[in-house]
């Protein structure tokens, strides 16, 4: 997701004791994904919000991912097609939701739906 989506996330769910980064302000960006999610998983419960999709396809990646302990979540093609404003308001909308998937999953790979009221597909 744009690093500009993940800052202003950051500013409203900080109060909450909640922290958003956009990975390229804390991983160098030649980082591989696979590397990017095994350094994750050693570091915490982490949530992985991305436009890409692809690495839950990838078998490299998906497999990082799982074993990691990550929970990824990626924009379902709809959210991804929105002004960024939007996207952010639909990931804002969903934040309960996405805190709730990484209280009750130890990993997986998920699709944020564009549907206020619509469950997380397992990817």
């Amino acid at each position: 997701m744009p690093a500009l989506i993940a800052r202003a996330l950051h500013e409203i769910v900080s109060l909450d004791g909640h922290e958003v980064y956009a990975l390229k302000d804390r991983f160098p960006v030649t980082i591989t994904d696979v590397e990017l999610y095994k350094h994750l998983g050693r570091a915490g419960e982490w949530v992985v919000i991305s436009k890409d999709v692809a690495q839950a396809k990838r078998p490299p990646e998906r497999a990082a991912i799982l074993s990691s302990g990550v929970v990824a979540i990626f924009l379902a093609p709809a959210v991804e097609k929105l002004p960024p404003h939007q996207q952010a308001a639909t990931i804002l909308w969903q934040w309960g939701a996405i805190v709730r998937q990484r209280e009750t999953q130890a990993n997986g790979l998920f699709l944020l739906p564009i549907n206020k009221g619509s469950q997380f597909k397992s990817l």
